[in-house]
């Protein structure tokens, strides 16, 4: 840190440029197709009876965007997007949050700076102040996070942020940063950290260090925080399978009332890959599989 502000190593910023590269040249269809933006007009297209409100600026974050059905009061999910902490945006994750809409949710679409630009703590300083910004515009009765591969990560540590003030300090966060602890969380293809050095970005890139780095390592951060009811999913084809199954574990252990759905490698012509429900939200598997996750938070939450 220079002034308070992350930079990030010559290394670093050398070997993030080259997995940039991989991503938007060697990757580019690939990635777009993963996250549904080949998807025709259906990723286009807001669905009927849904209204949405887009690049809302949000103080000391990234904008935001808001959709929602007709109602007052609706209950609020903020969404956060994945690409492993160095690419994407809110855009990556449109679709599904109106299909969240559609079961009768305020959707908070949140942005996030990414590496090499943020480091970590950089990265969820954004996501809480978006989090607490949504709750305070929008805030209705319940509150649940959703996120998918690094945006479950930064879910769950948001969620963390907001209920521990060792989580906060480690951070550089304070209680002006962070919004209301969750009613629960959604967590698609989570890339949870099981190794003790702690949290890193695609490929391996290093995304800060500092004390912080202890509470990215699952076993040590649900040593002093104890997460609402979780609805997690992933599947055979998802190159994250592993992570979840030792998150599943770990939350059996700490007791922690969650559930966690794992599909095989296909259903039919689906494929059920890495975030398929982020992908291909107007599947009938997804809806069903949204339908059931809320349901479950629901029944499970304060």
């Amino acid at each position: 840190c220079v002034n308070g502000s992350y930079v990030p190593s010559k290394n670093s910023r050398i070997l993030s440029c080259i997995t940039n590269g991989i991503v938007k040249l060697a990757d580019k269809k690939r990635t777009a197709a993963l996250y549904g933006l080949c998807g025709g007009e259906a990723g286009r297209t807001l669905p009927g009876g849904i209204a949405e409100e887009r690049d809302v600026p949000v103080p000391g974050s990234r904008k935001l965007d808001f959709c929602a059905p007709e109602g007052d009061a609706l209950p609020l999910v903020a969404d956060i997007h994945g690409g492993g902490l160095m690419y994407g945006d809110k855009s990556l994750n449109r679709r599904f949050c109106y299909a969240i809409a559609s079961l009768g949710f305020t959707v908070a679409n949140i942005d996030y700076r990414l590496a090499p630009e943020a480091d970590f703590p950089g990265m969820l300083k954004d996501v809480c102040r978006a989090v607490r910004y949504a709750q305070s515009e929008r805030g209705g009765k319940g509150f649940y996070l959703a996120g998918d591969s690094a945006g479950a990560l930064l879910a769950l540590m948001a969620d963390a942020a907001a209920k521990c003030p060792e989580v906060r300090a480690a951070f550089g966060l304070t209680e002006n940063d962070v919004g209301a602890p969750a009613d629960g969380l959604l967590l698609v293809s989570g890339m949870y950290v099981f190794r003790k050095r702690g949290v890193r970005g695609l490929a391996g890139v290093p995304v800060g260090k500092g004390e912080w780095l202890k509470y990215t390592y699952m076993p040590a951060l649900t040593d002093v925080y104890s997460p609402p009811p979780v609805f997690m999913t992933s599947s055979r084809g998802d190159f994250l399978l592993g992570a979840s199954r030792k998150a599943d574990k770990l939350l059996t252990e700490r007791g922690v009332p969650h559930a966690f759905d794992c599909k095989g490698k296909r259903c039919g012509d689906h494929k059920y890959v890495h975030v398929y429900p982020v992908r291909d939200p107007e599947w009938a598997e997804s809806r069903e599989l949204l339908e059931r996750a809320f349901a479950f938070l629901r029944g499970h939450g304060r």
